[in-house]
């Protein structure tokens, strides 16, 4: 089978583990993966898990990025910012730049 120019080569988790740390990646952190509304839920990777990487119905999202890492191209941001480490500190004072705005 051939892929016309450009095009990205699909990805299929390895295994259960490496399909664990792919949805971790992208899906827990995506604002489509809506699983307390069925009618605006996600159904990537249920595709992706009850398809062969060869049926059409296999999700075209789930591919590999011209670096060769697996991604998801539906991703969306989750508007939820991320949370800030209580750990690590601060590079820069910028109490500064707040007075200033």
């Amino acid at each position: 089978m051939s892929r016309p120019r450009g095009a990205r080569r699909p990805y299929q988790p390895s295994n259960g583990t490496e399909g664990e740390i792919f949805m971790a990646q992208w899906c827990e952190r995506c604002d489509l993966a809506n699983f307390d509304d069925p009618e605006r839920c996600c159904t990537i990777n249920l595709r992706a898990m009850t398809h062969r990487i060869t049926d059409p119905e296999y999700p075209a999202e789930w591919q590999y990025s011209n670096g060769g890492v697996p991604q998801c191209s539906a991703f969306a941001r989750d508007g939820a910012p991320e949370p800030r480490c209580d750990r690590t500190l601060d590079m820069f004072d910028m109490s500064d730049a707040e007075e200033e705005e």
